[in-house]
């Protein structure tokens, strides 16, 4: 009898186990939760006053500015660096390293599909490069419309520190962006 019962509880624990296999691999498909926004070191010809707005329990978005002194065009190199935050602590630069030159055309093909839900909530008014000089502003855009970047689809999880900067021939820092965010798995609930 007692056997019978082991082997049912053994069956049911099965089946059930097939339908929620949640490994807990170091890498895979993931989510981003957006952490922090903010400026960094630059001469200010590309600034941004961005900031992170709690909707409601679950939406977030992103709202505010960006001024553009110079017309943001290929003449100008983007460099992508992305931190890794380290297992006893700091940041570990250079888990993602893309320097380009085409800045615009470069930033277009980083963000894929991004790039038009932004043009569009900053109301710029072409969606093609190079964006012209001005002062761009956004109502609010919900951070899962950003989730879609033209990135890798599997990665390691943990804690990232994303940094954009815009460089002149001269190596100059003309706007410089940071985004703080976590890759979680796609089961896992944001803390």
């Amino acid at each position: 009898m007692i056997m019978k019962v082991f082997v049912v509880i053994a069956f049911l624990s099965l089946s059930n186990s097939k339908s929620n296999f949640m490994p807990n691999l170091p890498l895979g498909e993931y989510r981003i939760v957006f952490e922090k926004f903010y400026s960094c070191e630059s001469t200010n010809v590309f600034q941004n006053n961005l900031y992170f707005s709690k909707k409601s329990l679950s939406e977030t978005e992103l709202k505010g500015n960006y001024t553009y002194l110079l017309p943001l065009d290929d003449t100008y190199t983007f460099d992508l660096n992305v931190a890794s935050w380290g297992s006893i602590g700091g940041w570990k630069p250079n888990s993602i390293v893309y320097i380009a030159k085409n800045a615009c055309s470069s930033f277009k093909k980083v963000l894929g599909n991004v790039w038009y839900t932004i043009v569009k909530a900053f109301n710029v008014t072409s969606n093609n490069c190079p964006i012209q000089a001005g002062t761009y502003m956004t109502k609010g855009i919900d951070l899962k419309e950003l989730d879609n970047l033209n990135m890798p689809k599997v990665y390691f999880y943990g804690k990232y520190k994303v940094t954009y900067k815009i460089r002149n021939e001269e190596k100059n820092v003309l706007g410089c962006i940071v985004l703080e965010i976590t890759l979680i798995r796609p089961w896992e609930k944001p803390f």
